[in-house]
């Protein structure tokens, strides 16, 4: 994971009051919403005695565990306890770590950091301005990838496997890359090109852009997604995806469009084909001189480089 950098957690839409737990960044969190409404997240653990605070609930802009009543507010500091009463002197390690979170693009995000103090000043969300927050007409999903976190994002560069992988998905689509260009401008990545039949001048165009450490948008046959993906561990990868299509004019039609691509892509593609196939990858993390990369892979080769610096 790279330090002092926001991360995609969870869907907006699906945090409500009810706490939430779950595990990214190698950390077990808990997401609520206090009295007003904002999203906070909170490492999963009452320092009582130990117990996850996401079986707690919500009392107003505090979470209360739900094995003895302590309560802690937003900024992890516990505010009662009720085996001691309400005028209990409360030690000053009862409190729980808590991290800074904004809601952005229909994502909650946490921004992980090691150093102890955290500047109220705090870089921008990374994000792709044409696409913007949720609208009308948009589908999302999110799903628990079993894939190491550099590894996903490693394969949203690698368009090129389509016409093998995907060819009863998307027949037709030929197998030369050509057009291929990259190009690398400060944490962003932009790669263009076309899929194309061997004597033939023109294919199926493509784009795929990624901005550090984590979002990547791409473009094939008319539809637009951005993937955000969040490492939950060493070995496995939280996905995020929403996908528009602007070709079509009529609302319900515009989302029909984007619903069938979205199960085409993210139900079917990745996770019944993609899937099982780069889970054989050996080893399990890029290491170097384990492939033999070529120019079709020029941008995850990129991406290993951005990476490393």
């Amino acid at each position: 994971m790279i330090p002092d950098q926001w991360y995609p957690l969870y869907p907006t839409r699906r945090l409500r009051r009810r706490p939430v737990g779950l595990r990214r960044l190698g950390l077990d969190l808990v997401l609520w919403r206090d009295a007003k409404g904002r999203a906070v997240c909170m490492e999963d653990r009452c320092p009582h005695r130990g117990v996850a605070l996401s079986r707690g609930r919500v009392r107003g802009n505090a979470l209360e565990c739900g094995y003895h009543g302590f309560r802690f507010d937003a900024g992890g500091a516990c505010t009662r306890m009720p085996c001691e009463g309400a005028d209990a002197r409360i030690p000053k390690g009862m409190c729980v770590r808590h991290f800074p979170t904004r809601e952005a693009y229909g994502v909650v995000w946490l921004f992980w950091t090691e150093r102890a103090s955290i500047d109220a000043d705090l870089p921008p969300i990374p994000w792709f301005p044409e696409f913007g927050e949720p609208r009308p007409g948009d589908v999302e999903g999110s799903l628990d990838w079993p894939l190491p976190w550099e590894r996903s994002i490693e394969s949203n560069f690698d368009v090129y496997h389509t016409p093998f992988l995907h060819r009863w998905l998307v027949p037709g689509v030929g197998a030369r890359l050509d057009p291929y260009e990259v190009e690398v401008e400060g944490e962003a990545i932009r790669t263009r090109g076309e899929l194309r039949r061997e004597g033939r001048s023109q294919g199926t165009a493509f784009r795929v852009e990624f901005v550090a450490p984590s979002v990547t948008l791409l473009e094939f046959g008319g539809v637009r997604f951005v993937v955000a993906d969040c490492p939950i561990d060493a070995e496995n990868t939280w996905r995020y995806a929403r996908y528009r299509t602007d070709v079509i004019r009529l609302p319900g039609l515009r989302w029909l469009v984007a619903w069938v691509y979205f199960q085409a892509d993210f139900r079917i593609a990745q996770l019944r084909q993609d899937l099982p196939m780069v889970q054989t990858q050996r080893p399990r993390h890029p290491e170097a001189g384990s492939e033999h990369l070529v120019r079709a892979d020029a941008g995850a080769a990129a991406y290993r480089k951005l990476r490393r610096q």
